[in-house]
């Protein structure tokens, strides 16, 4: 894992419903794996920061004060599955632009200064002339907002959870420049999380190995009380899951693969006791495709850091 402990990191979700299980993972487990190159994160859930655009992601990392942030969003690819940024619309006034290269490239000409309305319109018209439509009133909120955020020099670090954004550095990098940041760093693959539910009673051991026939892909984790067995079935963002147990007892495998000094308390009580729901998240690896947990060295691996290159800022902020 990381090298260190980052604490009293909030973690700023998308508040699109899909995203919900998210924040029940961060409640439960606060511990966040970090890249080689950094800390681990002890977390916690900033639920009233929650953001529907860049625009807003923006605002709220400035009302979260804080020097690191988690940020959880889907990562944007084209149809070759190359990454091109954040599947998030710019504000609610260009819902169809997303903060990729040629966005925030257009950004990076207002580090360290509040651009006036007829500079922010001359750069709107040149970019529906060179790259596709941006709405008149488009850049001036954005700019304004981020030399505010950036003035500050507070946030240091972002850690983005979007899928597959660590392998594009050179956006990453420019995100990294509007935001005002030092360091940005991202998955190089897809990743995901997912609750188990309520589950029946355990099976015996030859009723597992009948599952597992049955489920030739799934991943087979042996404890002191048993086994379980997890396939994550599809990719990207549509997938499903089915879990299989021969224990009710899984706290070792919460503690070790996904949180340890957690309060996950493994077995619902009962006449007819069942496993109690847990969340995790995960990183997709391997061919054929399998995935690493979040207290696994193949999940920190996929995670990538990139140093942002500095920027001049000066101290005019605006308060409307």
């Amino acid at each position: 894992m990381g090298y260190g402990l980052n604490v009293n990191v909030p973690v700023l979700v998308n508040r699109a419903a899909g995203f919900n299980v998210v924040l029940d993972h961060y409640r439960a487990f606060d511990l966040e794996t970090g890249p080689a190159t950094g800390m681990d994160l002890y977390v916690y859930n900033a639920d009233r920061l929650r953001f529907g655009t860049f625009l807003e992601l923006v605002q709220n990392l400035d009302a979260a004060n804080c020097d690191t942030a988690l940020v959880v969003n889907h990562g944007k690819s084209d149809d070759s599955g190359s990454p091109l940024g954040l599947s998030l619309p710019l504000s609610a006034h260009a819902a169809s632009l997303f903060p990729e290269q040629n966005v925030l490239e257009a950004l990076t000409h207002f580090i360290g200064y509040i651009p006036d309305d007829d500079e922010c319109a001359a750069a709107e018209k040149k970019f529906n002339q060179f790259v596709s439509p941006m709405p008149a009133g488009t850049l001036k909120p954005l700019a304004t907002a981020l030399q505010n955020l950036r003035v500050k020099r507070r946030l240091r670090r972002l850690e983005l959870r979007a899928c597959n954004l660590g392998g594009n550095q050179e956006v990453m990098k420019l995100l990294g420049m509007v935001l005002g940041v030092q360091a940005v760093v991202a998955p190089k693959v897809h990743m995901f999380y997912m609750g188990v539910t309520l589950r029946p009673l355990p099976d015996s051991a030859a009723a597992f190995a009948d599952w597992q026939t049955k489920h030739p892909r799934a991943r087979i984790f042996n404890g002191p009380t048993g086994s379980l067995g997890i396939e994550v079935i599809g990719t990207s963002v549509q997938r499903s899951m089915d879990f299989h147990t021969t224990t009710l007892d899984v706290k070792w495998f919460i503690d070790k693969y996904i949180c340890p000094g957690n309060n996950y308390v493994s077995t619902l009580p009962g006449k007819h006791a069942r496993v109690a729901p847990f969340t995790f998240a995960g990183m997709d690896v391997g061919n054929p495709p399998s995935f690493a947990l979040g207290q696994e060295d193949a999940y920190e691996a996929q995670l990538v850091e990139v140093a942002v290159p500095r920027v001049a800022t000066t101290m005019t902020v605006v308060t409307k």
